[in-house]
């Protein structure tokens, strides 16, 4: 029970249901309770699972009350260690019998919680089940955003959801649903055939055809997955973050990673980075720092060597932006867009292949190097019957559908559009198998 029929239809109007029936000083409980069946079906069923996550909380929420003094402090930075080895564990030994779906994700909203009691930049939230359901509401659960504490805890403290909120948040929800399924999916179809063929027995043209197919799968995929999350959220009276902020719009690398992300990108800039120095102490200090984030960073996704190549590729653009291309990249319109998606594309070539070896040969590939595909079928065929999914992907990465949407979506036919987008959506879904959430594995 992900973002499928089952949720759609059972879970989620049940949960609404009591929720809203329920007096509101008890919907903290309520929200809780429906995030922890929520997660007992996502996780398999799984006792373990449920376990870390409950055992996790609880100890995030010991140290959010001790916050403070000496040994508060003491008290929190145990947690901090117990959440990083814990995340370490899962990360090392992942598809275990004690795997915890969606671990990586909650695990840093527990270490931005715990530090952030101590810095006191927040107050304490004392409730256990404020607490508890601030980290773990079900919309966010699996995939994030990671959302700062005091606002959604300040938002189920109020309890109230005008219908105007709620209204929106079944937009977004609808409208992230069909990112996901009539477009992420979709455009995804030349990758997932790159992946069949073997990225070695590719033609060049091909190879870059399936690039510009997993970034937009990736890219779509993911603000699904974020777009309904906020919408669910809003159904239920919190404000989460965006996570996508048109990344294709940015004029640099760095910039990309603020707006592509975002909540991850502000996590590791808040708790990684800007405690090891920033960019406070020097240039070399700097370039280190950057350093050790991005390896983090890289480690985060996974232990394959791929994703270590793409936050090593990630380093050495940004680091080098920040050194002298920076400047040069604000004073051009053009060329500073075609070197960020072309850098982008690149570095997501070894984010695709996920080790060493399968980015050695998917680079090969698209630089026309290796044993393959002496013909341009392969290019031909995929290219003429996935051009319309590949170009509405590449039109929709655009900021223009956003302000469209911003502008339309106050009538009343939008929401008759949105209702067959929606049953489109469940068409989809109950007559093919569906392909999973990419980051639900990360």
């Amino acid at each position: 029970m992900q973002f499928d029929l089952q949720f759609l239809f059972y879970f989620l109007p049940a949960f609404l249901a009591v929720y809203y029936l329920s007096p509101r000083k008890f919907r903290a409980v309520v929200l809780t309770a429906g995030s922890l069946v929520f997660y007992w079906f996502v996780s398999g069923k799984s006792p373990a699972a449920m376990a870390v996550l409950t055992g996790l909380t609880t100890l995030g929420w010991l140290a959010n009350l001790l916050a403070g003094d000496k040994a508060g402090r003491a008290v929190s930075a145990l947690g901090v260690a117990v959440f990083a080895g814990t995340l370490a564990f899962f990360k090392l030994y992942r598809g275990g019998a004690c795997m915890a779906v969606g671990m990586s994700f909650y695990i840093f909203q527990l270490i931005a919680y715990t530090v952030d009691a101590n810095r006191r930049d927040e107050p304490v939230e004392r409730n256990f089940f404020r607490y508890f359901s601030g980290i773990a509401m079900f919309p966010k659960l699996m995939s994030g955003p990671i959302a700062e504490s005091a606002p959604v805890q300040r938002r189920l403290v109020r309890g109230s959801v005008p219908l105007v909120t709620f209204h929106m948040g079944l937009q977004e929800l609808i409208l992230g649903l069909g990112l996901k399924v009539l477009l992420a999916d979709r455009v995804g179809a030349v990758w997932g055939r790159a992946l069949l063929l073997g990225l070695e027995g590719v033609s060049t043209p091909f190879a870059w055809l399936a690039l510009v197919s997993f970034c937009l799968r990736l890219y779509f995929d993911f603000y699904g997955y974020s777009l309904m999350a906020v919408g669910l959220g809003h159904m239920v009276g919190v404000e989460l973050p965006m996570n996508f902020l048109e990344p294709f719009s940015a004029k640099t690398v760095s910039d990309f990673y603020r707006r592509w992300h975002a909540s991850l990108g502000r996590w590791f800039r808040e708790y990684v980075y800007i405690p090891l120095g920033g960019s406070r102490c020097g240039t070399a200090r700097t370039v280190l720092n950057l350093a050790v984030t991005w390896a983090l960073t890289g480690l985060w996704h996974g232990p394959g060597g791929g994703y270590l190549v793409w936050a090593g590729l990630l380093f050495l653009l940004i680091a080098n932006e920040r050194l002298w291309l920076r400047r040069r990249l604000e004073n051009t319109r053009v060329l500073c867009h075609v070197y960020t998606v072309a850098a982008i594309g690149l570095s997501f070539a070894a984010f695709a292949a996920g080790s060493f070896g399968g980015a050695a040969v998917f680079y090969s590939r698209l630089f026309g190097l290796g044993q393959g595909a002496k013909t341009l079928d392969d290019f031909l065929y995929w290219g003429r019957s996935c051009a319309p999914y590949l170009a509405c992907g590449v039109v929709f990465a655009t900021p223009l559908p956003k302000k469209l949407w911003l502008s339309i979506r106050k009538y009343r036919w939008v929401d008759v559009g949105l209702f067959l987008i929606f049953w489109a959506c469940v068409y989809v879904m109950a007559t093919s198998s569906g392909d999973p959430f990419m980051y639900l594995s990360y």
